[in-house]
């Protein structure tokens, strides 16, 4: 009999295990696939380590940098710096890795195995595998967008709350600037992600109807601008990008489960930030499960940061309008990441 069950083993999960294991309850893990590089820039920017201070402290490469520069689609570039602390890009294998193994060194249980199907038996939560069924008193959802855990329980996130990424890991930019260029022609972006060692060069599109030429559009940005770098690797994925704010009023725990990080729709829409909320979750969801009150969750996440992902959509109205991006821009150097 598990106690608690964590479907998903990322930054939510990981660090939501942690927590639990710090505080005497030990959870099982269940992911086939992490530690492993993403489809994510890995930039941690300061106003995330304000609130997380440990991440200036993870004991694993990164590049830093004092500004990071954004291009409006009409060409304006706008650097922001902050008073607090420098942007930090991390590799996301070795920053996923370092979550995972630091709660397992905490005494959490990691399956690795896939989870096929979510079912109640008797009060309990039945979790099947590849290879076998488990049951658990308690489940966290932390299997990012495509979730089986809010399939199963509130239904999946409807395409429309969906964007698409598409990019590479290459070599040859290590010395740049991080730059993100918002489009013209869509709600997206463009970034240039220094890391240590490689660089995270990507497109993503806010809308999966529009985002027809994706891999085109940035193919061209990189042949323009980039045409020596090195490419080591190609990826595509999906991402939460929630457009109606009556979608993250929907309860995301309950109680004998939590929806966490992207499980949750919980990254913001307008910058794409989804590593500081994971993480947020991770520690909130297990501060109500050792309460024994997992629907607290949903208090606890709004209360925290709830009023950024409101405020984020909200916006996304405006940003797609653009005459209204240069205000937004400005918005942004004063309030948003600094």
């Amino acid at each position: 009999m598990i106690n608690v069950a964590i479907v998903g083993g990322g930054p939510a999960g990981s660090y939501c295990a942690y927590h639990l294991a710090k505080n005497d309850v030990h959870p099982v893990i269940f992911d086939p696939t992490h530690p492993r590089e993403k489809p994510c820039g890995g930039l941690v920017s300061p106003s995330a380590q304000k609130m997380l201070p440990f991440l200036k402290e993870i004991p694993i490469e990164r590049s830093e940098r004092k500004t990071l520069c954004i291009i409006s689609p009409y060409g304006k570039r706008i650097r922001i710096s902050s008073r607090y602390s420098r942007f930090l890009c991390f590799s996301r294998l070795e920053l996923d890795k370092f979550l995972l193994d630091t709660a397992v060194k905490e005494g959490a249980e990691l399956v690795e195995e896939k989870v096929t199907a979510l079912t109640r038996k008797g009060g309990m939560w039945k979790i099947k595998t590849a290879k076998r069924s488990y049951l658990a008193k308690r489940l966290v959802g932390a299997d990012g967008v495509n979730s089986i855990v809010r399939k199963s329980i509130v239904g999946a996130l409807d395409s429309k709350d969906k964007g698409l990424c598409y990019g590479y890991l290459v070599e040859g930019l290590e010395d740049e600037e991080i730059i993100l260029k918002f489009l013209f022609h869509r709600v997206g972006y463009l970034w240039v992600i220094p890391r240590k060692s490689h660089t995270s060069l990507g497109i993503g599109c806010a809308n999966l109807s529009r985002s027809y030429g994706l891999k085109k559009e940035l193919d061209i940005f990189i042949k323009r601008h980039y045409p020596h770098v090195k490419k080591n690797a190609e990826w595509a994925a999906l991402i939460p990008h929630i457009k109606d704010i009556k979608t993250l009023h929907i309860p995301v725990a309950g109680t004998d489960w939590i929806l966490i990080g992207d499980a949750a729709g919980h990254v913001s829409p307008v910058v794409g930030e989804g590593i500081i909320y994971a993480l947020l979750d991770g520690e909130l969801a297990a501060e109500a499960i050792v309460e024994n009150n997992p629907k607290l969750f949903n208090r606890l996440w709004k209360e925290t940061y709830g009023w950024i992902l409101f405020r984020d959509v909200k916006l996304m109205k405006w940003i797609s309008k653009k005459p209204f991006l240069e205000l937004f821009f400005q918005y942004l150097k004063f309030r948003s990441l600094v």
